[in-house]
């Protein structure tokens, strides 16, 4: 089923804090991916994949790189008169001081005037920490048909999060949910992935009330209380999805891109992932060099040795360098000679020759965006 009877709201930066190495001068959203994607493409894409003309994405802060990326939204099919992409301020409504946002429903407050404006019936909520290819169109499709109030994805495995609880669902043969928990161990379970479809008149009555009380959750406070009057839904999303939740969790889902098989459950041609495109040169591999089971993205300049790694737009490996297991962000360099092990180079950072920058497998090297290690 594809609608254009529903708005998209995508959270920018409401896990930020999961990676601070990482989003310190960007936002979760925007955090580069699989050689070539930011994370929000995977929403951004399953969202218009299901035939969305219309999405806001409420941002928080450090979303200039956000911005870059987006653009006009033309990638997506979003740059256009009627509906398309809304960039959707940070504060949380009716803040003398302006306070930013703390929680999903916090924000969503701040959007009310976008959200009573809107002509959709109904609201798909998502964050853009899931690295997951969401069928949407069949997720509404479930919805409508069950009658329900309230839809969430949730996937059956370990628990992502070692730092935060995660939401957890019990729920019946028919895929009700009949109780929430939020648990910080690392059991399995069925867990939320932060994907939520209600009618916007049922959003828009529910902050109200919630403004009204002082409450700050939208399913801790008022969905998960009210489970015997309202229809949640559960929605299980098969194949690949995880969550981005610890520096390690970014390092391991890039490497799992690796696999041949983990993309093929990713990027479904029926459903493609769109990112933003750049008019860059193929990748040169110069006489000498060696590369296997690697990523490489356009405009790299491969003189040296890459294994098991993912490498941006525009890196440049030097004669004898030694790339091994790390992640090369945009436009970084790795001099003569130097080695790079179970490392995360930033973008625009650089490893002066002849230097070893060398992690483990437990514990990642980081070079910061724009720093230069000699």
């Amino acid at each position: 089923m594809r609608t254009n009877n529903m708005l998209g709201i995508i959270f920018a930066n409401v896990h930020d804090n999961l990676i601070p190495e990482l989003t310190e001068k960007r936002s979760m959203a925007s955090l580069p991916f699989g050689a070539r994607y930011r994370l929000i493409d995977f929403t951004l894409s399953a969202l218009t994949n299901a035939g969305v003309s219309q999405v806001g994405i409420i941002t928080k802060e450090n979303y200039q790189s956000l911005l870059d990326h987006i653009g006009s939204g033309r990638e997506w099919d979003l740059d256009r008169k009627s509906g398309g992409l809304y960039i959707l301020p940070p504060f949380v409504s009716g803040s003398s001081s302006g306070n930013i946002y703390k929680t999903h429903l916090e924000g969503l407050s701040g959007i009310l005037n976008f959200l009573n404006r809107a002509k959709q019936e109904y609201v798909a909520v998502c964050d853009s920490d899931v690295v997951a290819n969401i069928d949407i169109a069949d997720m509404f499709r479930k919805h409508v048909e069950n009658e329900a109030d309230f839809t969430v994805a949730y996937k059956y495995g370990k628990l992502p999060r070692v730092h935060d609880k995660t939401m957890v669902f019990t729920l019946n043969e028919e895929s009700r949910v009949e109780k929430i928990d939020y648990i910080r161990e690392r059991i399995n379970a069925d867990y939320s992935l932060d994907v939520m479809i209600m009618s916007r008149r049922f959003l828009i009555d529910t902050i109200k009330e919630a403004m009204e009380k002082g409450l700050h959750s939208l399913t801790k406070d008022i969905v998960g209380t009210r489970l015997d009057k309202i229809k949640v839904m559960g929605y299980k999303v098969e194949g690949f999805a995880e969550v981005m939740d610890t520096p390690a969790s970014y390092f391991d889902l890039n490497m799992k891109m690796l696999d041949s098989k983990v993309r093929k459950q990713l990027f479904l041609p029926e459903r493609p992932v769109y990112t933003k495109t750049h008019d860059s040169m193929p990748a040169k591999y110069c006489i000498g060099s060696d590369v296997k089971n690697s990523l490489i993205a356009d405009g790299c300049v491969i003189e040296g040795t890459v294994k098991n790694s993912i490498l941006f737009r525009n890196v440049v490996v030097k004669k004898g360098a030694v790339v091994n297991n790390s992640i090369i962000m945009q436009n970084a360099v790795i001099g003569e000679n130097a080695k790079v092990e179970y490392t995360v180079m930033d973008k625009i950072s650089e490893i002066s020759d002849g230097v070893e920058i060398c992690g483990t497998k437990q514990k990642n090297a980081l070079v910061k965006k724009g720093e230069k290690a000699k």
